[in-house]
């Protein structure tokens, strides 16, 4: 029979992690109207530079980054939608009309049109009493004509295929461009309120992971430390996650960024952990690696505080590239010399250099990594941007086949999100590197914080 924490010792610490964080949360930044406005605007200004007379982008539960940033649309239900972006005027949304009861909610706050079409419904569903509109009767109430010049500003890999069909009948397939970096390199700027609010997202990041990492003892199982990481969200005003909350323990390494199960956690099992809290539509992040019920070995540890080397490394690269303004592929050059002179003893007693499953920095915002554009590769030669946010997520692999471990660490991994303003940097986290001490209690970090952290303060 397996042993654990009871529901009362679960609940215990959950509502102490919650007392402690909810003073410090601020759940009222939210983007305004104003805002809003001032970003159709830049948009329709890089619109009319290129002779596009209409911008088109798409979204889901999973790709939700495009139209949340349009028009706050946070919390998408049921169907796929879409915004389009007249010339002038306000963007209108195009939806379905179950879904779309949920979406009127959503334009009445960044004053954004509504339209409910037919080819948005599920297929296989009829709503008979549904206010449908046609297509065209919305292109002309925006002023949009035939011949007219249409933008995709959705990335191919989200786009529905009936959606493109839709627009290259209505103006002809030649009329029709894909173009995402239209959008997505003005909504990589960030305003300060945008950086507010993710500084607040990473605040109930931490605290749900901390609650997390608390009931982290052998006998739990993945998704019993996972609900204390959701609850703790919900409850300090996250609506939603940028993903289903991570905890794999022992095998389930081997999923890297799996969702918990009801695996249950045996002693000795490593364990990664990570949760996105989504709070007003911005996404926060942390994920750690530990050990339940005792210490790491020693061949653990190095493979550990081998993945804090890198993490020192890549900040301090990204700290030099934003203060000299650096192209930013020399932070991904820093973080790939670090790992070149690694050399851990792997099962087999041979020294070898652990695999990086990914580049070390993405872009976030309106999703957690989905952005698409922002990444930090060996190929972006742009330097960073003015006014940013990232997450810094440096992990390494103790595998390369499944199945067939490598290292004593299936995976390890350290991530967190980071503002930048001009040269100046900060991690919004304060929970420390290793978090190993504070496995299986709820005691208070004290002074062993985040190196990098640095609150954000809304310039005056």
């Amino acid at each position: 029979m397996r042993k654990g924490l009871t529901p009362r010792e679960i609940g215990a610490i959950a509502a102490q992690i919650i007392e402690e964080t909810s003073p410090l949360i601020d759940t009222s930044i939210q983007v305004s109207g104003v805002e809003y406005a001032q970003r159709w605007k830049r948009v329709q200004e890089a619109m009319a530079e290129k002779g596009y007379d209409l911008l088109y982008v798409c979204g889901s539960e999973l790709d939700r980054s495009d139209a949340a940033w349009l028009a706050g649309i946070f919390d998408p239900i049921i169907e796929r939608y879409g915004v389009i972006v007249p010339s002038e005027g306000a963007p209108v949304v195009l939806v379905g009309s179950e879904g779309g009861h949920v979406l009127e909610e959503a334009v009445e706050k960044s004053g954004a049109e509504i339209a409910l079409l037919r080819e948005f419904q599920i297929s296989d569903e009829e709503y008979r009493w549904a206010r449908f509109v046609s297509l065209d009767k919305v292109l002309s109430q925006v002023g949009v004509r035939n011949g007219a010049k249409v933008a995709i500003g959705s990335s191919a890999q989200f786009i529905p295929h009936d959606h493109v069909l839709i627009f290259q009948g209505k103006f002809g397939a030649d009329k029709v461009f894909q173009d995402p970096e239209l959008l997505q390199l003005i909504k990589y700027e960030k305003s300060d309120t945008e950086l507010a609010i993710m500084q607040q997202a990473n605040i109930i990041a931490d605290a749900a992971l901390r609650g997390m990492l608390a009931v982290t003892v052998p006998g739990m199982t993945e998704l019993q430390v996972a609900g204390v990481g959701d609850y703790t969200m919900k409850e300090l005003g996250a609506g939603r996650t940028g993903f289903p909350t991570i905890v794999n323990a022992g095998d389930r390494g081997y999923t890297v960024i799996g969702p918990a199960t009801n695996n249950v956690i045996r002693e000795g099992d490593i364990v990664s952990l990570g949760v996105s809290p989504t709070l007003n539509g911005y996404h926060g992040v942390i994920r750690r690696t530990v050990r339940a019920g005792k210490a790491p070995t020693l061949e653990q540890e190095k493979f550990l505080e081998t993945v804090e080397g890198l993490y020192h490394t890549v900040m301090e690269a990204t700290k030099e590239a934003a203060k000299k303004n650096l192209p930013s592929n020399y932070i991904d050059q820093e973080g790939k010399a670090y790992l070149e002179k690694v050399k851990l003893k792997n099962l087999k007693g041979d020294l070898v250099t652990p695999h990086e499953p990914y580049t070390f920095i993405h872009n976030t915002g309106c999703s957690e990594c989905q952005e698409g554009y922002g990444a930090v590769t060996p190929y972006t030669e742009n330097p960073l941007g003015e006014k940013v946010a990232l997450m810094i997520d440096v992990a390494l692999l103790g595998f390369i086949k499944r199945g067939e471990p490598l290292f004593p660490v299936l995976y390890a991994v350290i991530e967190d999100s980071f503002w930048k303003r001009g040269p100046e940097i900060g991690v919004y986290n304060r929970l420390p590197l290793n978090v190993q001490p504070l496995v299986g209690n709820a005691e208070s970090l004290g002074k062993n914080i985040n190196p990098y952290h640095k609150p954000f303060k809304v310039a005056k």
